[in-house]
């Protein structure tokens, strides 16, 4: 069966994504990691490229890859959700109201009252959205049985 290993998000500043998405899902940052030459100009399309990383352990098996390109002419999309192509990452949290708690406190107020699923596989689950670095919309999940309910 296949898994999703890690979803990856292009920011504009590598250190304050990183303490955004590691405060929110509890996990640990490794990196940031420098690549450059050759294959990754060849991956990427830009030449003269660098790229600093850091990968965030949401999970033991799932990953949030952020990537800051340098030497390369990166315009800003609107990653607003309504918007063909556009993705955002979904964080399990064991109290949804903390982490809203955790996440205005670092400057990212919800952009709205936390709701409940009715219907489909999140059926249950309380939800948040909160516009993260970078304008990425940051879904906050606390499944229906959690002991914060």
């Amino acid at each position: 069966m296949s898994t999703i290993h890690h979803i990856g998000i292009t920011v504009s500043d590598l250190a304050s994504a990183t303490t955004f998405y590691r405060t929110l899902s509890g996990g640990e940052a490794i990196g940031p990691l420098i690549k450059s030459g050759p294959a990754v100009e060849a991956a990427t399309g830009y030449p003269g490229v660098e790229i600093s990383m850091t990968f965030v352990r949401a999970s033991n098996d799932v990953f949030i890859e952020l990537l800051e390109y340098r030497g390369a002419d990166a315009p800003r999309i609107d990653p607003n959700n309504g918007h063909i192509g556009a993705a955002h990452p979904a964080i399990v949290v064991d109290d949804i109201e903390a982490a809203i708690a955790q996440a205005t406190d670092l400057g990212y107020p919800p952009l709205s009252a936390t709701m409940v699923a009715g219907t489909g596989p999140l059926k249950g689950y309380r939800y948040v959205y909160i516009l993260g670095p970078d304008e990425v919309r940051v879904e906050l999940l606390q499944a229906p049985h959690s002991s914060s309910s």
